[in-house]
């Protein structure tokens, strides 16, 4: 009752200060209350009341007029609403009604999606308040999907979102949007690296191997995007996506490498076999260093981009550094020997592509910067 007179008398008075009042003491009463009282068998009755506190709050920006001369105090009050919201509906729901909070917060983050829409149109309580509400959105949807899937599915969720988000900033040209989803992006990201790759995996046909894909892919359409918009910053968006696509796909591989000759659970190696293992894993990760090096020069060399090549350069010397600090004591006789004619034919055919580079046209700027390329 008082915070429906509360609303009224903003509603009529225009004093928008009196909301936060409202939402302190709405907020510490039912804290209070909760700590005590509630129960399990409350929550038929307390999510209600809860929600319906949630919604008298999310509306009351958009109550009367001249809303937007308080901003940022609408702004603090939707933060805090939503923040509220969050921790007292997870708390109940949480341990025994894990997909219904689910389904909840994909309808939280639809609702602020329709408000931000709705700011869009109006401009009712400030500029930034737009964009608040859909950060909201995006959050409450990233949140949804953590509690809806589970291992690969979760990873493959927040890729897609960013993935979906990039697209979106895209086509409205929001840079909000873009930032939002490198979030998502880089949430699935970590994940994937952290947790999905600690598994064995069959060698490439894997859901890890897939979602590194995903992954690169998803990079590539922002840097594609990003250079499609033009200007010095969507240059550096490009070429930060470019070197994330390059160490996603070398670490991707790499874990395709330790897989292949990690031992299967419950088999045991003789100390011979387990060091002749440990030797083909060593000189494998340095092929697939060298090869992926190469192979980054040859497609520099075609797109005329110094940024790609500085990549395989720094790429083969950091190769070369282990050929030769750590492969020419950890290899055996003829491992060693391949790998450093390996390196060599590669070295000699980078060298000659360079060089025949030189006649050709001046480089065309593809990537971020002006990086002066070898």
């Amino acid at each position: 009752m008082l915070d429906l007179g509360g609303l009224w008398i903003v509603a009529v008075k225009r004093w928008p200060r009196l909301l936060i009042g409202s939402f302190f003491g709405t907020a510490l009463l039912s804290a209070a209350w909760a700590t005590t009282y509630y129960s399990d068998a409350q929550l038929a009755v307390t999510l209600p009341f809860a929600s319906g506190f949630f919604l008298l709050f999310a509306i009351a920006p958009f109550i009367g007029k001249g809303q937007a001369t308080y901003s940022n105090l609408m702004i603090g009050l939707t933060l805090l609403n939503a923040a509220a919201y969050f921790v007292t509906s997870y708390l109940m729901l949480e341990q025994h009604y894990r997909t219904g909070l689910a389904w909840l917060m994909l309808a939280l983050a639809a609702f602020y999606f329709g408000i931000s829409q709705w700011q869009k149109r109006e401009d009712i309580a400030g500029p930034l308040f737009g964009p608040v509400t859909l950060a909201l959105a995006v959050g409450f949807l990233t949140v949804a999907l953590a509690l809806k899937l589970n291992a690969y599915w979760l990873t493959l969720g927040w890729l897609v979102e960013g993935g979906a988000l990039f697209w979106a900033a895209h086509r409205s040209r929001n840079q909000l949007l873009r930032l939002l989803g490198a979030a998502s992006f880089l949430l699935g990201v970590m994940r994937l690296l952290v947790v999905d790759s600690d598994a064995s995996q069959t060698l490439l046909w894997n859901p890890r191997f897939g979602l590194y894909l995903l992954a690169i892919t998803v990079l590539a359409c922002l840097a594609r995007y990003a250079l499609a918009e033009g200007g010095e910053e969507n240059r550096q968006w490009a070429g930060a996506s470019i070197l994330a696509l390059n160490v996603l796909a070398l670490a991707a591989l790499n874990f395709e490498v330790r897989d292949y000759f990690r031992p299967a659970p419950g088999r045991w190696l003789s100390p011979t076999a387990w060091r002749s293992a440990e030797t083909a894993q060593a000189f494998s990760y340095s092929a697939v260093w060298m090869f992926y090096g190469g192979a980054l020069m040859v497609v520099g060399f075609w797109k005329r981009s110094a940024f790609l090549r500085w990549q395989a350069i720094a790429l083969l010397a950091l190769t070369a550094g282990k050929v030769f600090f750590y492969d020419i004591g950890a290899l055996q006789r003829g491992y060693r020997i391949a790998a450093f004619i390996v390196l060599g034919i590669i070295l000699l055919a980078v060298s000659f592509f360079y060089q025949r580079s030189r006649v050709k046209a001046p480089e065309q700027p593809v990537q971020p910067a002006a990086t002066p390329g070898p």
